[in-house]
């Protein structure tokens, strides 16, 4: 695959979560009016529990990715798929009595979630015992279906993938919709409803699964041999799923014991655009960590080291000035998003701070990226043992303290201590000649994004300065951050000069 390819596949992959990305946060604002904050706040709650739920996951779906990947490397590309069918049938054995115990669990701590973890006042107490039942068996099926997902990314099959990405966010988001807003506003039907789309989301991948990864008989086993080799790397990527969820998740569990279920759900508003941020990233990781693995599979680590570059700045280029305008502008986003002034004024500072921190995490990630690749995670494990050895205590005693603001600020700085320290160490354990360019382009487009805020506010200011119309608003927000996307873009040196040579031959031509 060339970089030609690389490129479409990401394109791809963008276009589908895009769309489930823009449809999810455009169509949220619904679920919180008709269904109420504390209902939604249980959409909160389900989202958090999937997190930390899907960490029975073990490594097991990123190592089958790298596997199918790294054999596709191969010349015999008819072994590599017989291969992944003998490792993703051997997972499904694994996978089929976790997502029974998981199930099972929650089933059993769903009476004291509903009565003793959730704050909440108004929901019917048996109401929010049958939502959670329901939120264990979605997570169940999510397990499998992220299964059959891997192997399919494992083939490199974005495009399929992306389309049927779209289908399943349009039958979630669109179907949810009409449910709350012409068949009921009931939270249990909203959650049945959600059941059903996993389910068919489960189905319609294991199907295509099945077909391009087939086990070598109907009734094939579990292959010890084959997994024996992924084991210690599929242990090291657990344990980095294990702190990457402590990172994005431990304040979301324990707000919802220390927020009333209805200051939940305005959290869960905050929690849904800087998750929306962090998620930019997840369509060119689908494509990037395949293609990163087969180029060092092959000995071309130089064109690794070059993609790994232009992944990074081109991330840094679009997330930074979109996670500073949502900081920045938190309140009216915010009101012009939600149409709630309560939710706007309470969330606004505590989105500043997550906004900020969320980008920072984004691009942090890239780090893994390339320890990845190379199958090396003995520094990652150290990172994460560490990380989580001051993120946990230290989340803790901030929410406990200070609350969700506590919180905010606490993340948002071990995320910067964190990014101003690590990515050095990686790059020069794998790769020393990567951390000085790396570096250039991130300082660069921190100060240019920093220049383009200050620069275009009294530009916001002039058009939506003390309005209330939400279009108007939005207006204003989107003008400001495509300036200072285009202010940043400029700063890179040969896009600038691409676009002085066009500009130059017009003016010739003429």
């Amino acid at each position: 695959m060339n970089k030609r390819s690389v490129i479409h596949n990401t394109a791809l992959s963008y276009l589908g979560q895009a769309y489930a990305l823009v449809i999810g946060i455009l169509i949220m604002p619904f679920y919180l009016s008709h269904l109420g904050a504390e209902a939604y706040g249980l959409i909160g709650f389900y989202a958090v529990m999937q997190a930390w739920l899907l960490l029975l996951d073990a490594g097991v779906s990123p190592s089958l990715v790298r596997q199918i990947a790294h054999h596709q490397g191969s010349s015999d590309s008819a072994a590599a798929k017989r291969i992944g069918g003998w490792l993703m049938r051997s997972f499904e054995l694994v996978f089929l009595p976790m997502a029974v115990v998981c199930a099972l669990a929650v089933y059993l701590a769903s009476d004291w979630m509903a009565t003793h973890w959730l704050q909440a006042q108004a929901l019917d107490p048996q109401t929010i015992v049958n939502c959670v039942i329901l939120m264990g068996v979605m997570i169940g099926l999510r397990l499998f279906a992220t299964l059959y997902k891997s192997g399919l990314q494992g083939l490199e099959m974005h495009a399929w993938l992306n389309n049927a990405n779209v289908v399943i966010a349009t039958l979630r988001y669109f179907g949810g919709l009409v449910l709350v807003t012409w068949v009921s506003q009931d939270a249990q039907v909203f959650f049945e409803f959600q059941l059903f789309v996993a389910l068919v989301e489960t189905l319609i991948f294991a199907a295509k699964a099945y077909r391009h990864l087939p086990a070598p008989t109907p009734l094939s086993g579990f292959n010890w041999a084959l997994v024996k080799p992924i084991l210690p790397f599929a242990a090291s990527v657990s344990l980095t799923a294990v702190v990457w969820i402590v990172l994005t998740q431990l304040d979301k569990v324990l707000l919802s014991k220390v927020l009333p279920l209805a200051e939940y759900g305005y959290f869960s508003l905050v929690a849904l655009l800087t998750t929306g941020i962090m998620m930019m990233i997840n369509p060119l990781v689908q494509t990037l960590l395949p293609r990163m693995t087969v180029q060092v599979a092959e000995g071309r680590e130089g064109d690794m080291h070059a993609l790994y570059l232009g992944a990074s700045r081109f991330v840094s280029t679009f997330l930074f000035p979109l996670a500073a305008i949502i900081a920045f502008y938190a309140e009216p986003l915010l009101f012009a998003w939600s149409g709630d002034a309560q939710a706007a004024q309470w969330g606004a500072p505590i989105l500043f701070w997550y906004a900020l921190g969320s980008a920072i995490l984004a691009v942090s990630a890239f780090q893994y990226h390339l320890q990845y690749a190379y199958g090396e995670m003995r520094l990652h494990i150290w990172y994460s043992v560490i990380s989580a050895a001051i993120s946990v205590p230290a989340m803790i005693i901030a929410v406990y303290g200070w609350g969700a603001l506590g919180a905010a600020v606490t993340w948002f700085t071990l995320r910067l201590v964190s990014f101003a320290l690590w990515p050095q160490v990686v790059h020069r354990r794998l790769a020393p000649g990567l951390h000085r360019p790396w570096l250039r382009d991130i300082l660069r487009i921190s100060l240019s994004t920093v220049l383009g805020v200050l620069l275009t506010h009294p530009l916001f200011k002039a058009i939506a300065g003390g309005s209330s119309d939400r279009l108007v608003i939005f207006a204003a927000l989107a003008l400001c951050g495509v300036l200072t996307l285009a202010l940043v873009a400029a700063t890179y040196k040969p896009l600038a000069q691409r676009v002085f040579l066009k500009l130059s031959r017009a003016s010739a031509e003429r």
